[in-house]
Parts: structure tokens; C-alpha cells; sequence
């Protein structure tokens, strides 16, 4: 069994702005990009905000099916995002009170979320694994 799989399940919650987006379940590192199984909180009903980042939730899972049924879908699609993708909104709080800023927005794909932070700096690998300890309770 390997280090990482003997660790315990972290669960944290991602946020844009002061609008708590989703849940992220079975959170892991893997060569310093993080993963989760994603439940997403935020509706369109809730305001305009909302109904935008429900949009690019829909819009990257579809835009990923097309990928998978290899129908090509061009990234520039995701120009029409760059509000939501590229704001410094973006943020996952831990546990322990602490947060992780992410470069950019995450990614959506079956069910799943990708995401890196700014901390990870030069080293992500090395930072990423390192706050995971942290949160899982383990020792780096």
C-alpha cells in the first residue's frame, strides 16, 4: 500500500468570492495538481453570479464529453470564461481554517475537479504534498 493511499480522506470546500461553489470529496495530490470528487452547492437561482458560475460548471463538463467523444472542441471556447477563469476569486478553504488561492479556476470533468494553488510556487509537487500532509494529518 502505497504512503499516499494509507492517508486519510481530506474533504474541502471550494469558493469564489464569498460564494461557497462545491464540496470537494476524497481530495489527493498527484505531481502537485489536486483532485476531487466535486458536489456541487452553488444553484442559477441564487443571483447572476451564481447563474454564471453554474454556466462554466455545465460548459466545462460538456466541453469535456465533446473532448471525449473526439469531436475536437476548440479551447478558445473558453475565451467567453475568461471573467470567471482568470479573477483570483478562486480559493478552497481547509479544515484547519487555512486557504488555498488558485491560479486560476479549476477544471471540471466527470464529476471530478483539478485545480493547483498559488502557494505551491517553483516546487508544486513538493509544496502541493506538503500542505496535503498537513491536512490529511500525515507526516510529509
Amino acid at each position: 500500500m502505497s504512503e499516499q493511499s494509507a492517508r486519510k480522506p481530506v474533504n474541502l470546500q471550494l469558493w469564489f468570492g464569498d460564494v461557497l461553489v462545491a464540496d470537494l470529496l476524497d481530495v489527493i495530490t498527484h505531481q502537485g495538481t489536486w483532485f476531487a470528487r466535486y458536489r456541487q452547492i452553488v444553484v442559477p437561482e441564487q443571483g447572476p453570479q451564481q447563474r454564471r458560475l453554474c454556466d462554466f460548471i455545465s460548459f466545462c463538463e460538456d466541453w469535456h464529453q465533446r473532448l471525449k467523444r473526439g469531436q475536437a472542441p476548440d479551447a478558445e471556447e473558453f475565451d467567453q470564461y475568461t471573467d470567471v477563469i482568470k479573477t483570483g476569486s478562486w480559493r478552497v478553504s481547509c479544515p484547519d481554517g487555512s486557504e488555498l488561492t488558485l491560479t486560476e479556476a479549476p477544471v471540471f470533468v466527470e464529476g471530478e475537479s483539478s485545480w493547483n494553488h498559488l502557494e505551491n510556487g517553483a516546487f508544486r509537487e513538493l509544496a502541493a504534498g506538503a500542505v496535503w500532509s498537513r491536512l490529511s494529518g500525515q507526516d510529509a
